[in-house]
């Protein structure tokens, strides 16, 4: 007997003690596939074709990984891919010698809800029976995805302060949070971008960030912990010329780590009961920012979101 699609047991779960658990997230019907009166074609396991895998940055351990929907031969043409922002999916892969299949989630920076077609970052990681599979792909291949996982939701409907805090590849699922508030003329809420990463070199969508950076409600700040600069001095800041130099406009950087007393200096409002935190990282960068977040801005965890 066949479970309802957005029905899940303990074989969904990856066992990697994620966030946000698929068992306690289970995939179920968005608002926006309900007004559509489509079927979400995700919601159950169901296979896409990568159509691309391409290095990232000139990174041959980033890969940007790009897939289409395949539907049934009798299937009728009444579904979307709707993955809201800050979601994931999960990718349950099939290897050889292995009885159980891989689960590994995974968070899309771009998807076509028409097309049904979306986008994943990844970062290989040398011997990751996951990432050995990932790496010999080839354009054309299944695989088989699962969701969305999430909790959190935006709501235009009220102006709210938005800190969203990025650590690494995890800016990848960030930006579309970014863009849903953005692209929206009458949203009045204003984000602050935070992204932890070693240096310059690591800073990935650079070009997407500096788009963000034209709208009035947007501003954003690298934190670069192991940033060298040219100029040799060991105590060389942010406002070093030689620093100043590779930055591009309206870029701000902090050759330092984000601590409380970083985040409180990025205040939006004096008024902070309505503000969201948003943290992508790993579990332990998670754990770290939401104590950093709770002292800075004195909020509840309730207003903290970590993907």
């Amino acid at each position: 007997m066949l479970m309802p699609e957005n029905e899940v047991d303990e074989t969904d779960c990856c066992g990697n003690g994620c966030t946000n658990c698929i068992l306690d997230n289970k995939p179920k019907p968005s608002q926006q596939a309900l007004l559509a009166g489509k079927r979400n074609v995700i919601l159950s396991y169901a296979k896409f074709k990568m159509l691309s895998n391409e290095m990232h940055n000139g990174d041959a351990q980033l890969r940007l990984l790009h897939f289409v929907y395949v539907a049934s031969d009798d299937e009728e043409n009444d579904g979307i891919l709707d993955i809201p922002p800050g979601h994931h999916v999960m990718l349950r892969a099939e290897l050889a010698g292995h009885a159980a299949p891989l689960l590994r989630p995974y968070s899309p920076y771009w998807t076509d809800f028409v097309a049904k077609e979306f986008k994943i970052l990844v970062k290989l990681q040398p011997g990751g029976r996951m990432s050995d599979y990932l790496a010999t792909l080839e354009p054309l291949q299944v695989l088989n995805f699962r969701g969305p996982i999430g909790n959190y939701v935006h709501d235009s409907s009220s102006p709210k302060s938005i800190y969203i805090i990025a650590q690494g590849v995890a800016i990848a699922p960030t930006l579309p949070l970014v863009a849903q508030v953005l692209d929206k003329e009458d949203d009045m809420s204003c984000i602050r971008h935070l992204i932890c990463v070693k240096d310059l070199d690591h800073v990935y969508f650079r070009g997407r960030l500096l788009e963000f950076a034209q709208y009035w409600n947007y501003r954003s700040c690298l934190y670069l912990a192991h940033q060298k600069c040219s100029c040799g001095a060991v105590n060389c800041d942010e406002l070093c010329v030689h620093l100043k130099k590779k930055l591009h406009y309206n870029e701000t950087a902090r050759r330092l780590r984000l601590d409380a007393m970083q985040l409180a200096g990025q205040t939006i409002s004096s008024d902070q009961s309505g503000s969201i935190v948003i943290i992508a990282g790993t579990s332990i960068f998670q754990r770290a920012m939401r104590e950093q977040a709770i002292i800075a801005f004195n909020l509840s965890n309730k207003n903290i979101y970590l993907l």
